[in-house]
């Protein structure tokens, strides 16, 4: 990449009234010398303006953002890096549906907690990442806290690390104590144009765990450090060529578990092929969404399992090959370069799998990850694009038919002769296809509403049909997935789209839900009436919802890849089907998947 790299770090351990904190400095001091790194090779300028402890109040945090990140050119790269305190406060009314459990997750400046000084919700820090992108430049995101009053209740208390979770700010922010700035967009906000009403801003962004969880620190080499920059740090630094924020969620996801028990970092995206886009900038590629392996509790494990497509060891071997990560995944090497060691799946459970190196395995570093291609049961996987690359996880299809009750023809399944979309439509369909015929998850557990914006049920049986009104490209709809029963199941919604796209709908790829609770889909302003789109020149966008339900976590963004086709054609919609299964107790490692076809068609 060309251009600037404008880095804005914020690392706070020592703060004015609430409990200090140990390694936050250390945090941000190993993320410039990281950054400086790589933006030296990509031969870009970097520009860090850091602010520590009590230079990092709210007042000059906000300023730093607005003049430092808010220069950032349509060339340009900026970084937003917290280490530091999250917390939460209460959420007004008029967004209760976007916060379930009604608390507005907040980021905790040097000063906050003192008279008529508030944390920095999550909406003004949204406001402050779009305006960081709105000019057109490329904008990332790295939260290691606490970021969700979920996160502070579900953990023992004698956890031996330190926790970066402040008490909840009890007051009631009072009109006017909030930012407020022209329309922006980071997560959960609203998204500007570009320049000249070009296209709209775009971010990733990086946190530390899920809501239900507690982001730690602990001694790392003798140094205190917070595990996800920790984490971030060993994969910037450890890896072989370009990486993908694909490759750093997965290598940051084992490393975190390397460290610390009951730790997911969570990856973000405004643009489903971001995903596929390399650290700090550049054109993404249409990338195979290989596996990866690390060494976790004394045993390989590969980052996928019965939900993304892997076949039960009963039904055949499947061999497993490991390549670095950063090995390129389209172009050279070609499929036929050599693994740096092979093996062989033992154990396949919902969401990873056990692996037993057969050849090779004097060539790899426990401390590192690898890239794992995934041959068919029976089949020896490829090269660093192989696996999934040549036609799914497990061999999905290359060409397309009819879907669900769709008629056949309407999804193009045509790949032109392109061994890379060749592939990417076999993962498709393999995604579409992908079921649990021995669940015993029970009827009725989960179930998916699909409303008008007034609340009322649109009619379902077995697709949805949406017709958008006169004078108009796009209908609103109202979508949400209820767990009406129990037991707590893990629960991931995708579109998969009429272009070969597959877009999770739920914020962070997934979502946690126990008996009663329910989570919204939401519009690009986090609100809960999403639009039902037709693409200009088309009639109709028919597009597939797929559900997963599962007992475990397992990694959502693994399925996700972007679409083909030059325009995007996907109408978010859902259909409030009940799963189908047994009536009988459920295991501790079980899933079930269900699909619709969604129709929205012009006036």
């Amino acid at each position: 990449m060309a251009g600037t790299v404008r880095a804005l770090l914020v690392g706070i351990d020592d703060y004015l009234a609430i409990t200090p904190l140990a390694g936050c400095g250390n945090d941000v001091a190993a993320a410039e010398q990281v950054l400086r790194v790589r933006a030296e090779s990509a031969g870009a300028t970097l520009e860090v303006r850091t602010l520590r402890d009590a230079e990092a109040t709210r007042e000059a945090l906000i300023a730093a953002f607005v003049e430092h990140l808010g220069s950032t050119g349509p060339d340009d790269v900026a970084v937003f890096w917290y280490s530091g305190h999250g917390s939460q406060e209460q959420a007004p009314e008029s967004i209760w549906h976007a916060e379930p459990d009604r608390l507005i997750e907040t980021l905790v400046p040097y000063d906050a907690r003192t008279p008529g000084v508030f944390d920095l919700a999550d909406k003004e820090l949204a406001q402050l990442l779009g305006l960081a992108a709105g000019r057109g430049g490329h904008m990332f995101a790295v939260l290691d806290c606490c970021h969700s009053g979920g996160g502070t209740r579900t953990i023992d208390d004698d956890v031996t690390d330190g926790v970066r979770a402040a008490p909840a700010d009890e007051r009631i922010r009072p009109p006017g104590a909030s930012l407020s700035l022209p329309a922006t967009r980071g997560p959960g906000g609203a998204r500007p144009p570009g320049p000249g009403g070009g296209p709209a801003a775009r971010w990733v962004a990086l946190s530390a765990c899920r809501s239900d969880q507690k982001a730690k620190e602990r001694p790392v080499r003798g140094v205190t450090r917070g595990v996800l920059s920790a984490g971030l740090e060993r994969a910037l630094t450890g890896a072989i060529g370009p990486l993908s924020y694909r490759d750093i969620h997965r290598m940051c996801s084992a490393a975190t578990l390397d460290l610390v028990a009951d730790q997911s970092p969570q990856l973000e995206v405004s643009e489903p092929g971001d995903l596929d886009r390399p650290f700090l900038g550049g054109a993404a590629v249409l990338a195979a969404h290989p596996f990866t392996m690390s060494i976790r509790g004394g045993r390989w494990l590969l980052d996928g399992g019965a939900v993304h497509g892997l076949p039960d060891v009963s039904v055949g071997s499947t061999e497993i090959a490991l390549f670095p990560i950063g090995a390129p995944q389209d172009g050279a090497p070609p499929p036929s370069a050599e693994p740096l060691a092979r093996g062989v799946l033992t154990q396949v459970r919902v969401g990873e799998s056990d692996v037993r190196i057969t050849d090779g395995e004097g060539a790899l570093d426990p401390a590192r990850t690898y890239r794992a291609s995934v041959g068919r049961a029976g089949h020896a996987p490829g090269g660093p694009a192989g696996g999934a690359a040549n036609g799914g996880a497990v061999g999905g299809r290359a060409n397309a038919g009819g879907v669900g009750g769709g008629p056949a023809g309407d999804l193009p399944g045509d790949a032109g002769g392109d061994p890379g979309r060749a592939a990417h439509i076999g993962r498709w369909h393999d995604l579409l296809d992908r079921r649990n015929p021995g669940t015993t998850i029970p009827v009725g557990t989960v179930d998916v509403a699909v409303e008008q914006p007034d609340g009322t049920p649109l009619p379902v049986d077995g697709t949805v049909e949406v017709r958008c009104p006169p004078g108009q490209r796009w209908a609103p709809a109202r979508i949400r997935v209820v767990n009406r029963l129990g037991p707590r199941l893990y629960c991931a919604l995708f579109a998969l789209t009429q272009d070969h796209g597959v877009v999770p709908l739920l914020p962070g790829g997934g979502a946690w839900l126990g008996a009663g609770e329910e989570a919204w889909v939401l519009d690009a302003t986090g609100e809960p009436t999403v639009r039902m789109t037709v693409a200009p020149g088309r009639s109709r966008a028919v597009d597939v919802l797929k559900l997963f339900v599962s007992t475990v976590e397992f990694d959502a963004q693994q399925m996700q890849q972007a679409e083909l086709g030059a325009d995007a054609s996907r109408g978010l919609t859902l259909d409030p089907a009940a799963l189908v299964a047994d009536a009988a107790a459920v295991s501790a490692q079980d899933w079930t998947a269900a699909e619709w076809v969604i129709t929205t068609l012009a006036p």
